[in-house]
């Protein structure tokens, strides 16, 4: 996943890793954003509240691979969402109002897809990319 905002805010540089065996990796509330985040599982997925959270004037990179579990992302208003995700029980949901570009691509053997719309030329991008064989991708705008 990859957001972007047009902020005054420097980018954090770096990579938050989580990598576990059993578990997922959950981010909400009030906090700065590095410039990439890295969650690896065998069983875990990864959910995102990026809503208030402090984003770099540049993009940030979400990447998510587990073999069992999902990808669930929030993300500020005015953003625009572009996903790339494998699975293959699992499909993409998103729920984002009029105004918002989203950008869908990857593999779902077993599950429903949602399509793009477009959004503002100059907004926050978010891209999630997901890899797992069960899970699905689901995202929505605060």
């Amino acid at each position: 996943m990859e957001i972007s905002k047009n902020l005054s805010v420097p980018a954090v540089r770096g990579t938050q890793w989580s990598v576990a065996l059993l578990g997922g990796l959950k981010r909400d509330g009030a906090f700065r954003a590095k410039e990439r985040t890295v969650h690896v599982s065998a069983v875990g997925g990864a959910k995102l509240d990026h809503s208030e959270a402090q984003l770099p004037a540049g993009p940030t990179h979400l990447v998510k691979a587990s073999l069992v579990g999902g990808a669930e992302l929030t993300y500020p208003a005015g953003a625009s969402a572009e996903v790339d995700a494998f699975s293959v029980l699992g499909g993409v949901d998103l729920a984002v109002p009029a105004g918002t570009t989203v950008e869908v691509s990857g593999f779902s053997l077993f599950g429903p897809r949602s399509t793009g719309v477009a959004g503002e030329v100059d907004g926050p991008v978010v891209k999630v990319r997901s890899y797992s064989l069960i899970g699905g991708v689901k995202v929505r705008q605060a």
